[in-house]
Formats: structure tokens, sequence, C-alpha cells
């Protein structure tokens, strides 16, 4: 009788089935396990969503049957569509390799692990992809419908010109989220399937972000990617000393950069001497004088060492009032986000005062922003100690 039904009818069950725990986030693997051996039309479909979300890690939540199955029988990862993978060499890789071949239908790939584990310590059943110490690029080569990538801290990414050959067209990929912009990073973006062939294209990029900045040689290379994104909507990076926001309005070039629409920018200071919003009121000043004023969305989070837990009174929280306070400034701006995390000193340091004293600047040195909330303009401001 199941054969007899339509195969778009079968899906739609199948489909229901997967969502009958009414959490959107997961799947019923209980109920598809059980359908999945009463007949061979369900088998397939039952696969298609029992393997789209695999999780390899030693240690974890998430971490299901799903993983060991598809060890045991690689051409299950065909199903897969979202790939968690940590570095560990604990963990039981089995026939990994194979398993990362089979990766055709990947949309969203996520490398994380310790830097002391990278790829070579999965030892010599990884010997099937070529790598050295770090990922192997013809992985992402054979993912063609890979849209989002997360790279955490691992090695770094080693290939030739010989893995690559006779490919067809590069992953697009939309965002793309690191750590930081290490050698691994760099290579990735570096390596090429031919003279002017990327292993990745990252030219069609809507979300870019850059956990932590940690020199300048970090924003020059930050500045690099973008310089290849034309359509970014959405950029968030951080930067702790020594790096800092120098030169982010001439990175930001509006003029042909027009999708940027929204943007996250933290930092950090961590004495009475250092700036405290490391250059980013310079650098707003200077969007203005360019007319690139075309953000909509504004997101600084702010972390205040104990050693510089004075710096409420500082001046320049006046002046990046005046900047954002001023509605003619950032015409399109109808959102500000201002997240102050103040850490406590070693003596511990009452929490409600130096909260308290945060919140009083709010209305003593941020006016225009306060006075200007409407529904237009949305301004939030938060302080959290730690």
């Amino acid at each position: 009788m199941v054969e007899t039904l339509h195969s778009d009818i079968l899906e739609i069950i199948i489909q229901q089935l997967a969502e009958d725990i009414g959490d959107d986030k997961r799947i019923n693997k209980e109920g598809l396990s059980a359908c999945s051996l009463t007949c061979r039309a369900f088998l397939h479909l039952c696969r298609a969503h029992l393997f789209s979300e695999i999780v390899f890690a030693r240690f974890g939540a998430g971490i299901g049957d799903n993983s060991h199955a598809l060890l045991q029988n690689p051409s299950l990862a065909a199903h897969c569509q979202s790939l968690v993978l940590h570095l560990d060499p604990r963990l039981e890789t089995g026939d990994m390799a194979e398993v990362l071949l089979q990766l055709k239908r990947l949309r969203s790939f996520t490398l994380c692990g310790h830097p002391l584990h990278g790829w070579n310590t999965f030892g010599p059943r990884m010997q099937g992809i070529p790598r050295n110490d770090g990922l192997p690029a013809n992985l992402l080569s054979s993912c063609r419908n890979l849209e989002y990538l997360y790279l955490d801290s691992f090695g770094t990414i080693f290939t030739s010109a010989s893995c690559l050959a006779d490919l067809g067209p590069p992953p697009r990929l939309l965002f793309l989220s690191v750590r930081s912009l290490d050698p691994t990073v760099t290579s990735l973006l570096d390596i090429k399937r031919s003279e002017t062939v990327p292993i990745i294209d990252i030219s069609h990029l809507r979300r870019l972000n850059v956990k932590q900045c940690d020199t300048n040689k970090d924003c020059k290379i930050l500045e690099k990617i973008i310089l290849v994104v034309r359509k970014l909507e959405c950029l968030d990076f951080g930067v702790s000393p020594p790096a800092t926001f120098r030169n982010l309005a001439r990175m930001l070039d509006f003029k042909s950069l027009t999708t940027l629409r929204s943007m996250q920018l933290r930092c950090s200071v961590e004495d009475e001497m250092q700036d405290l919003f490391s250059g980013l009121i310079e650098e707003l000043e200077e969007m203005i004088r360019q007319n690139n004023t075309c953000l909509e969305t504004l997101v600084l989070h702010l972390t205040i060492g104990f050693r510089a837990k004075s710096r409420f009174n500082d001046r320049e929280w006046k002046r990046l009032d005046d900047v954002l306070g001023n509605p003619s400034a950032f015409p399109s701006l109808h959102s500000l986000y201002l997240k102050i995390d103040v850490r406590r000193d070693i003596n511990g340091a009452r929490r409600k005062d130096q909260q308290g004293k945060f919140f009083g600047m709010k209305t003593r040195q941020l006016t225009q922003l306060s006075s200007r909330q409407s529904r237009k303009f949305n301004f939030k401001f938060a302080v959290r100690i730690r």
C-alpha cells in the first residue's frame, strides 16, 4: 500500500514525524528509526532526516547514535547537511576519511578543537585524505553546497595543486565565522584550484564573524577579506590590544560596499591609559565626513578590566554620545545596543556600587542618546559586573 502513495505525500508524512516532538531544533530520532524499519520506501526518507545533522565529539551534548552508525556505513554521509567535528585524539574516528569524502550535500561545517589536537592526531586511519597539520582543503572542495563555515582554533591548512584537480565550481559561502585570523584562515583563503579559481568563493558572503583580532596584522587580513566581499550585510568582529579599530572607515568603503547594514564591534580596556573604545570614535567621525552612514543596526560591546574600573567618568563617553546621538550623523541608524562588561577586582568590589556608577553615567554623559529614544530609534544600555 505504501508503494501506491505519491512520493510527495510520503515526504510530508516523514517530515511531520520528524517534527513530532514539537521542537524545531531537534528531530524525533526514535520515531524515525522505528519508521525506517517498516519498509524500504520509508528507509531513504527517514535517513535523510536522521543523518542531516551529525556531531563528532569526544565529550559534550548532542552526540547521538547517528555518528557511530555513520562510521560503520560511510555512504550515509551523503544525507548530511550539517557537520560539527571536534579535533580530539581521543575521538573514535573509524572510517572517518571515507565519511568526509561523501559529504556532497553539506551546507554547514563547524570545525573545533584545541591547537595541540591537529588533523594529524587522528592517526593513520586518516591517510585517505591529503593533510598536514590542519584541515584538508579538498574536503571543502567536494562540498559544492557549502554555505556556512565555522572555523575554531586548530592547525595550519595545507594542500597541493594535485589534490584539487578536476573539480567543479567552488563552494559559495554566505556565512564565515572564525575565532581569529591565524594562518589557518589565511592559508584557506590563499589556496587556489587553479591560477584564478579559489578553493572557496567568499565574494558573496552575507555575514562575517571574526571573534578576535589580536594584532594590527590581523586587522589588515580582515581588510583584505572585505575587499573581496561586495555584498556583505553584517560584520561582527572584536579587537584586543595592541589591535585597534584604526582604518575601519577606510576598510568599510560604503561607496562600493552598499549592502552593509549591521555591525557588532567588541573591544576591551585594561588600564587607565588605554583608549576606551580602541579608536572607534575617530573612525565613526571619519565615516560621517565621508557620508558613509548607511548603517541601520550597531552593537558595541565593551569589556572593562578591574584596573580601568574608574573609566565611567571618561570623556570618551560624551564623545560617543555626540557622534551617535546626533540624528543627522547616521540617519539610517534605528537600533543601538551598548553592552558593558565590568570585571570585579581581586578584593571583590560591591557589585551594586559598580553597576550603579555605570548606569548613572547613562543619564550624565549619554544624554543625547537617552533623549533620542523613540519608535524610530531604539537605544539599549546594559551593564554586567562579572
